[in-house]
């Protein structure tokens, strides 16, 4: 079930920290824990203790028995709460292999034609069981969960964090980025090296698809949408950052509070997962985009039955994606080379 925003994770809150106050009371206060549970460590008192410690360390979450972790993450182009159609013009699977010590950021191009309709569509048409199974026939991956956010979730996550560190692999300029009204355009600029982006900035660092210098396509922004990503490894742990020192309980409460973003994972993955940021010089991290070798157009409409532009796989059954992609996450992926002149 999706845990929306609202009274659901207040309740979650109130009962968590509800029931650690008093556990805490009886164990380390006045009253001895044998006192109160003659059936001492066998004992209900005792076997609640446990549990919830288990869940603080993220024992009881349905991810710890996964060797490949993945999490579909969604951004919405939604401007605002009250609007109720959107695309979902970014979708980034991040998968995690724990035994190879491995990350990859995948993401799928918007255009792709897939369960009857543009992926980007799959979610406002047919929920988000459709788009989910998109992902898992185009990946081989099963989806464990996912998080959505929308344009005003995005800024204020980056925000929080004071702003984002990002690693601008080459400078560009984008004459035709729409306005926040999207009633005209503006001109932004990009700089090779490092630049702490705060909300906005960062949000048209992820946007922009019209920039010159190789930077004008869906392809290239969604690859810049993964040093964003990489970014907030370390933004997290910012002085300026309001999420640190990490309180999981708090930072669940406040990333899932009225308003702001939407998802599957439950408190004790939040848990699991945080195990991961110790380890993370441990982990390589590599950005994939689905791109020419997978997928084609196939023209327009009456030379194709397509009466949009989209992108249809080259391999129907989506195998040999399925292989690169356990080949990236084993590290025994080989990239093809060109042939010499």
């Amino acid at each position: 079930m999706i845990k929306k925003v609202g009274l659901a994770v207040f309740a979650l809150g109130v009962t968590l920290a509800t029931t650690f106050l008093i556990l805490n009371f009886m164990v380390f206060g006045k009253f001895k824990l044998e006192n109160l549970n003659p059936f001492g460590s066998a004992g209900p008192i005792s076997k609640a203790i446990e549990k919830i410690e288990l869940a603080k360390e993220g024992d009881n979450s349905k991810l710890k028995a996964k060797e490949i972790v993945n999490i579909l993450l969604i951004g919405i182009d939604r401007r605002n709460k009250s609007q109720t159609g959107f695309n979902t013009d970014v979708m980034i699977l991040v998968s995690i292999d724990t035994q190879t010590k491995r990350v990859l950021l995948t993401s799928v191009p918007r255009d792709v034609w897939i369960n009857g309709n543009k992926i980007n569509a799959l979610y406002t048409v047919f929920g988000e069981e459709t788009l989910v199974d998109a992902f898992e026939k185009i990946t081989g991956q099963d989806v464990d969960g996912y998080i959505r956010c929308d344009f005003e979730d995005f800024r204020w996550i980056i925000d929080a964090m004071g702003g984002v560190p990002i690693d601008v692999e080459r400078s560009f300029t984008d004459n035709t980025f729409p306005n926040n009204s999207d009633t005209a355009v503006v001109s932004v600029t990009f700089t090779q090296g490092k630049e702490t982006m705060p909300g906005d900035r960062a949000l048209i660092f992820a946007r922009s698809r019209k920039g010159n210098n190789g930077e004008g396509s869906d392809l290239m922004r969604a690859k810049r949408q993964h040093l964003i990503l990489k970014g907030m490894i370390e933004g997290i742990s910012q002085s300026k950052s309001q999420f640190w020192p990490m309180d999981v309980d708090s930072f669940f409460g406040t990333v899932t509070a009225t308003g702001k973003m939407l998802t599957t994972l439950e408190l004790e993955d939040i848990y699991y997962l945080w195990r991961f940021y110790d380890e993370r010089d441990q982990y390589n991290i590599e950005s994939f985009v689905i791109g020419d070798d997978y997928i084609y157009h196939p023209g327009l409409y009456p030379a194709s039955d397509y009466h949009a532009w989209v992108f249809i796989p080259r391999d129907p059954t989506w195998t040999v994606l399925h292989t690169d992609i356990r080949n990236k996450l084993d590290g025994t992926f080989v990239e093809e080379m060109a042939p010499a002149n």
